[in-house]
């Protein structure tokens, strides 16, 4: 108990000093809020950060382009409470508290309000969808549940990646990237006009080789692993905006994605990936203020994994001796796993929302969506047909302003579903101006996750027949049940020093029940055992997170997070023979950090160090991940040569000594890239 009750002091102290930091600069609120970020994720309706029920990061243009990242996932050390992985070199995670496994799958992102979660492993596939750190205009991190405005799938957290509009760039755009660890990335870029129609159209190509081969020990013996999970990936992509008149907006954008990508745990296959997408918004702005808007998109993943195939009589020699083995070995042989596993994974999904005011100090947004998911796999599904799942969503969130230092705000949203009992999620929030430029923020969620169409329909079965399973590796359960979530949290938002200095801190509790995962039984096949998905994890998480960020100008800038989780985590391993359960409470890190400094010189060279720190994760089986600091730089040299604009930089991701990334053979090395960029 008193590892939670210790911040608590820290926290008063807090507020206690920026308090007295405004009653001293006799600021007013305009001079203050005036310089915070409008949002619009929380409630799809535009909001100061300081009016949100929930807590928000925004990464901005400016963070993206100091930063030392590479790759989009690396912003989201940035955010306080969430964790960048890697499972392979080029299949990262990105999860927010806990349960960040090798799919992790309670976590909704969106590209400019088009949902990239997919139904095939329940995750995000960040390496396929084709958005790159020079797409993005800024993101918007939604730090807690946020179902009422994005379902069921925004269970833990929220992001949403907005990227650069048509209109802010025009003419051709070269760039390159050139490393270590093979990184060899490059992309040309248009933004113009067709007709009526502003566009901005991408070709890009990334490779790299992964992580090199580990040669070190692993409990204390040699344990020299070969890694082969090098990728390349070739994507278009196109955005158009048109604006017919002063009241309609029409956006169309549509992409492709080809990757390769090997994967695996030790035993490594390559993956292709083809990724297409479709998204079309419309929007009109009525005399009085309101909005409509409607969004239609479609995605299409198709996936083939390279495997060795397998004989029946191969696969006999993996059953001991005897009588059954004999009884088997009088069947005829045969090919019982194909040399390529396909898949298909796909949406289409429609949704119209509209604002409103009522009076002076009520206002709110209400939408009704619609949405088709079809998977197809014979490996993870043990048949040849598809399985699809409709479902349907209607929502309210409303902002009631009582007064100019307090408001409310309070979202439901319900979700019907094939064959899922109806769910009903909920958030209640009140910030409260206390003083000047001081907000707190009482807010209580309770959150629903639905089983996606892997969860509740896989069956992977290694078959001889229809009749005749040779081993089953996974089922679900027939009667899984959706997760729940219950949480609450205190927040603060408060802006200094004419709104240079802005502070965010985050005290909460998550309590998550029936969480979907997997357990061991007994089974009729050659090794007697089958994994089943069911509901069986229980998790409780007390914490507290801050972010800090001070522009004094424009020259200079920090941007700080960390956040102390205190999770507490039980499963339920076995239930037959005997009833089996495990705490994987040290599955998750309890302290993360990250640093980011920028300086611009006047010469216009940009400087930048990026400290990233996460404390030990101790597992039951595998080595502890061991904590890390991380420290990444990077320089920027800028010139403007008559009509050309060119820019050079340099990045060192990682330097020091090397760390573990999920598996002990993934070891992050330094890392140095070049890059160069032409705006013509």
């Amino acid at each position: 108990m008193s590892s939670k009750l210790k911040f608590s002091p820290y926290l008063l102290c807090l507020l206690a000093l920026v308090n007295t930091s405004v009653a001293s600069s006799m600021i007013t609120e305009d001079d203050l809020f005036g310089e915070l970020h409008l949002v619009s994720s929380v409630t799809h309706m535009k909001q100061r950060v300081d009016k949100t029920p929930a807590a928000v990061t925004i990464i901005d243009r400016r963070t993206i382009e100091a930063s030392a990242a590479v790759d989009v996932i690396d912003l989201f050390r940035l955010v306080p409470g969430f964790r960048a992985y890697y499972i392979n070199a080029n299949y990262p995670g990105v999860t927010y508290h806990a349960l960040g496994d090798s799919n992790p799958r309670r976590l909704e992102v969106k590209v400019d309000g088009r949902s990239v979660y997919e139904s095939i492993f329940s995750s995000v596939q960040w390496t396929t969808f084709g958005v790159e750190l020079e797409d993005i205009d800024y993101i918007e991190v939604v730090r807690g549940a946020n179902a009422p405005a994005n379902g069921s799938n925004a269970f833990l957290a929220s992001i949403n990646i907005v990227t650069r509009a048509p209109l802010l760039n025009s003419g051709l755009s070269l760039r390159g990237q050139m490393g270590n660890d093979g990184i060899r990335n490059g992309s040309i870029a248009y933004s113009g006009k067709l007709g009526e129609l502003d566009h901005r159209t991408t070709l890009r190509f990334k490779s790299n080789d992964g992580f090199d081969d580990f040669s070190g020990l692993y409990k204390g013996s040699p344990r020299p692993v070969s890694l082969d999970d090098d990728a390349d990936a070739v994507s278009f992509g196109f955005r158009g905006l048109w604006t017919p008149n002063a009241k309609d907006a029409v956006e169309l954008q549509f992409g492709v994605n080809n990757s390769d990508v090997g994967i695996g745990r030790q035993d490594y296959i390559q993956r292709e990936i083809d990724y297409d997408y479709q998204h079309l918004n419309w929007s009109r702005i009525n005399p009085n203020g309101s909005k409509y808007e409607f969004v239609y998109y479609h995605n299409k993943f198709d996936i083939a994994d390279e495997q060795d195939p397998l004989t029946f009589y191969q696969a006999l020699t993996l059953f001991p001796e005897g009588p059954l083995r004999d009884a088997l070995s009088l069947l005829p042989d045969k090919l019982i796993i194909e040399p390529q596993s396909k898949a298909v994974s796909e949406r289409w999904d429609a949704e119209l929302r509209g604002t409103f005011s009522a009076w002076d100090n009520i206002r709110g947004v209400y939408g009704a969506g619609a949405r088709r998911d079809r998977v197809r796999s014979n490996d993870l599904f043990d048949m040849d047909d598809t399985a699809s799942e409709n479902s349907y969503r209607g929502y309210i969130n409303l902002e009631w302003n009582v007064a100019d230092s307090l408001a409310f705000n309070g979202g439901l949203i319900t979700e019907v579903r094939d064959d899922v009992k109806d769910l009903n999620s909920f958030r209640l929030a009140a910030n409260y101006q206390f003083a000047p430029s001081q907000t707190l923020r009482f807010a209580f969620n309770q959150g629903y996750r639905a089983p996606t169409l892997l969860e509740s329909n896989q069956a992977t079965f290694v078959r001889y027949d229809e009749n005749l399973v040779l081993d089953a590796s996974v089922l679900s359960a027939d009667d899984i049940d959706a997760e729940r979530l219950l949480s609450s949290e205190i927040g603060y938002v408060g802006s200094f020093l004419q709104g240079s200095l802005n502070i965010d801190v985050r005290l909460f509790r998550e309590s998550m029940s029936s969480v979907i995962d997997e357990r061991r039984e007994q089974y009729a096949d050659f090794d007697g055992l089958l994994n089943v998905r069911d509901n069986t994890d229980y998790a409780d998480i007390y914490g507290l997170e801050w972010q800090l960020q001070y522009r004094p100008n424009e020259k200079f800038f920090i941007h700080a997070n960390y956040s102390f989780v205190d999770l507490t985590q039980i499963t339920l391993y076995r239930s037959t023979p005997e009833i089996v359960v495990r705490d994987t409470s040290g599955d998750n890190p309890r302290h993360l950090g990250a640093v980011l400094v920028n300086y611009v010189t006047e010469s216009d060279l940009s400087l930048s160090a990026m400290l990233n720190y996460q404390s030990t994760i101790y597992h039951r089986i595998d080595e502890d991940n061991a904590s890390y600091a991380r420290l990444d730089l990077k320089a920027a040299k800028s010139w403007q040569v008559k009509n050309t604009q060119a820019q050079l930089s340099l990045t060192v991701q990682n330097l020091g000594g090397q760390y573990r990334e999920r598996y002990f053979y993934n070891q992050f090395k330094t890392r140095v890239i070049l890059g160069m960029q032409l705006d013509f």
